[in-house]
């Protein structure tokens, strides 16, 4: 293919095209259990929390639509921030980001299990919450059986998307018009309940946006902008495809939210009227729109139920799919890009697939399996990490505004000194909004994943041998393990909530600025300094969100809303820090002389 031709190919896109990509990554499986996640934290207001998310969202659009018509790669959202902030940087973010994408198979099987419980209930502990051993045991199944269909026969998956898509709109729609039309209480929806409206009140549309589902919900909009390079009017098309899928997905999720709380029984799921919480953890948590179907009594709505047992299974499975083969070539990726060893990216011999990264992928999924095997937990764990990835979309715009003023931007968003940092802002406090639990593991996962990019062709640029950089990753990782079981395992709890996080933030604050400075006095390489950000990023988070409204003090040091503007203000700060140690790596000044390598 000649050079005008690939020009082209990569110029084919349209609005529709932007619109139904980032419409079908965002309507999921999200929406068979966030309606009842978010009314069990919000009640009737939950209607309100979707509308703000997808408010919130849209403000990242506008960073992450430029980056992909300056650079219009595969996979590219774990590549950017290489450009402007050099590899360290760059891996940390993708490997949270990566981590994001092998916890996705784990809620996907979670939730094909949870809905199964329905007719096999010994898949599912209704006391606990969570799954059976035998429900555990199903989730590995399936994650192995996607791993040999990812490895063996990846092409037989054309016409299945095709069929994903379109099944994914039908099917919410019609619980939508079915629930409405049939079995509808408007006074359950504008809170003529006890507790009104807002039962729990306001500020938890913003702390129950993370752990009910809503921003897991939203997360697939990125499907349209990976392509924004590959448009024929990036400039128009790209905001307004992908503005378009958000709103129209947002009016779905709405109207989903309206139809659950309206169509509630109260009387056949044994909770009393107005208590969305204990409705949230009754058993009606594993498959929230079937128990609420069948609690109708209504023979149309008992065959509904019977369809969202079917998409239980084909939307979560459609999702489950991709992802396997997504999180594997992500880390197939990481290994060519010499972020971790090589043995990731071994392809097959007879299949020509990167099958030790998709076996590496599906692993670490069913690994996530076992500590609370439960849609929502997982889920939120998911989603945080993956929010990570999202930081790097205003602050790599902005850092590229300043190294390289010159670059061709297809897309060029207007009043970009507001978009960018509140691009960043949005993830920052979605972060934060995921609560202290959520933010410890997704910091210590991060943590975990450093002496991996070591242990790769990455050495050699901070100047490591490999007997130096073995002694390293051992000793951090050995400390890490301390530090962590000290704390995960109540050993300072003798000396009280407050004393005993002092010292386990300090001993991780401590960790992680003497692994940054050993790094910098070995090879003074720029990219330890572009990356210093991250360190001060999660030293910060983790001191707010623990002594903010959802940490781990039942009386909060910075109590709500005081907590979020504390944050949202140390956030500009560390933004522009990152902005600041920013620098022409070789590899943005390389696209800058010769242009975009091909690929």
């Amino acid at each position: 293919m000649s050079k005008e031709e690939q020009v082209k190919l990569r110029r084919s896109l349209t609005m529709l095209d932007y619109f139904m990509l980032s419409l079908t990554g965002m309507v999921g499986s999200g929406w068979l259990f966030a309606a009842l996640g978010a009314a069990g934290y919000m009640g009737p207001a939950a209607i309100l929390s979707w509308i703000i998310a997808g408010i919130m969202f849209i403000f990242m659009v506008f960073s992450f639509a430029e980056l992909g018509g300056v650079f219009p790669f595969s996979g590219a959202l774990a590549r950017y921030n290489h450009y402007t902030h050099g590899i360290l940087s760059n891996y940390l973010l993708a490997w949270a980001y990566t981590l994001g994408a092998i916890t996705t198979l784990s809620v996907e099987a979670i939730a094909i299990v949870e809905y199964a419980s329905y007719y096999a209930p010994q898949l599912w502990n209704s006391d606990l919450g969570i799954l059976t051993p035998l429900g555990v045991a199903a989730a590995v199944a399936l994650l192995l059986l996607f791993f040999f269909i990812q490895v063996v026969g990846v092409h037989i998956y054309g016409w299945f998307n095709r069929f994903i898509t379109a099944w994914k709109l039908i099917v919410p729609l019609t619980t939508v018009v079915l629930l409405i039309a049939l079995y509808f209480h408007p006074d359950y929806v504008v809170g003529n309940l006890p507790g009104g409206f807002a039962p729990y009140g306001y500020e938890a549309l913003f702390s129950g946006m993370i752990l009910s589902g809503i921003v897991w919900a939203y997360q697939g909009f990125r499907q349209g902008l990976e392509y924004a390079g590959e448009g024929k009017n990036p400039q128009r098309d790209v905001p307004l495809g992908v503005i378009a899928a958000i709103l129209v997905t947002m009016a779905l999720y709405v109207l989903l939210q309206i139809a659950f709380i309206g169509a509630v029984n109260w009387q056949a799921a044994g909770v009393n009227p107005g208590d969305w919480k204990s409705l949230a953890q009754s058993d009606w948590s594993a498959h929230p729109f079937v128990s609420e179907a069948m609690a109708t009594g209504i023979p149309i709505l008992a065959g509904l139920a019977l369809l969202l047992l079917s998409d239980a299974v084909i939307s979560p499975a459609g999702t489950l799919a991709v992802y396997v083969g997504t999180a594997g070539r992500n880390l197939y990726g990481m290994a060519r890009m010499g972020y971790i060893p090589s043995a990731f990216s071994k392809i097959h011999s007879e299949f020509r697939t990167p099958w030790v990264a998709l076996l590496a992928a599906s692993v670490i999924a069913m690994v996530f399996l076992v500590p609370h095997p439960e849609w929502y937990a997982v889920m939120s764990y998911s989603v945080i990490v993956t929010l990570y990835g999202y930081l790097m979309g205003g602050l790599t715009n902005h850092a590229l505004r300043r190294l390289a003023p010159d670059l061709k931007r297809p897309f060029n968003p207007p009043a970009w000194q507001i978009f960018y940092p509140l691009s960043f802002l949005v993830s920052s406090l979605l972060i934060y909004w995921s609560s202290w639990p959520y933010v410890d593991a997704a910091i210590v996962s991060m943590l975990i994943g450093l002496p991996l990019l070591l242990l790769g062709p990455y050495k050699e640029a901070m100047r490591m041998s490999k007997g130096e950089t073995t002694a390293f990753s051992i000793a951090y990782w050995a400390l890490l393990a301390v530090v962590v079981a000290a704390w995960h395992l109540g050993w300072l709890s003798g000396m009280g909530p407050i004393a005993s996080f002092i010292v386990y933030w300090l001993a991780l604050a401590a960790l992680q600025i003497a692994a940054f400075a050993y790094l910098w006095s070995k090879s003074r390489h720029p990219d330890v300094k572009a990356a210093s950000w991250i360190p001060m990023f999660n030293i910060a988070l983790a001191a707010v969100s623990y002594f903010g409204s959802l940490g781990g003090l039942s009386s909060p040091a910075i109590p709500y809303p005081w907590d979020s503007l504390v944050w949202a203000a140390i956030t500009l700060v560390i933004y522009y820090y990152g902005v600041s140690v920013a620098y022409e790596t070789p590899d943005l000044k390389e696209v800058r002389t010769r242009g975009l390598p091909v690929e």
